[in-house]
């Protein structure tokens, strides 16, 4: 079965981006939300850089409320090179994260932190993520595809501290004060 149109788009600006994929994993459950999502890897010079493909198949469940719906990937960059096994556990841990809106009907967006109970893979003492917008000039904020936007969520392990820090301030300030505090991809 061929994929959607929107996620050929959002392949196509990937590859367009980032050039073509030094690894893959696919995860396949047709009974489950995703019946298919792929996690690229991109690798650098100096990172390596995961992506989805596949969350946007369908829009997130939409929240009570107004906006709601809505289309997201996840990026995510770690400084430096990973041996094949860690890669696959940050695959297996995105991939997890991309399900999450789909099995528990909260919708994903900028500014979110997320408990993960354990470890974020390859990142060390961080066991909950912050979902961000681009976090320079050059980053993504959304794929534009032929059926509409679909949203970048940059995933950011952060600590039980940040986490109980970023409770008490806006997104916004919150990742500008990652940004400013350490290497948040390292």
């Amino acid at each position: 079965m061929p994929a959607p149109a929107i996620l050929r788009d959002v392949f196509l600006t990937y590859r367009d981006r980032d050039g073509e994929e030094d690894e893959g994993f696919l995860f396949e459950d047709p009974y489950g939300p995703l019946p298919r999502l792929d996690v690229f890897v991109y690798r650098s010079m100096d990172l390596t850089t995961f992506a989805t493909i596949g969350m946007a198949a369908q829009p997130m469940p939409s929240a009570p409320g107004p906006g709601g719906g809505g289309r997201a990937e996840l990026r995510l960059a770690r400084r430096g090179r990973l041996q094949r096994a860690e890669e696959h556990a940050v695959a297996v841990r995105l991939a997890n994260l991309a399900v999450h809106p789909f099995l528990t009907g909260d919708q994903l967006d900028w500014g979110h932190m997320i408990g993960l109970g354990d470890e974020f893979p390859a990142f060390p003492g961080r066991r909950s993520v912050f979902l961000s917008g681009p976090l320079s000039p050059e980053a993504l904020d959304y794929v534009r595809t032929s059926e509409g936007a679909v949203r970048i969520l940059n995933v950011v392990p952060i600590t039980d501290a940040e986490r109980e820090r970023g409770r008490l301030m806006s997104p916004l300030a919150f990742a500008e004060a990652l940004l400013t505090q350490r290497d948040l991809w390292s």
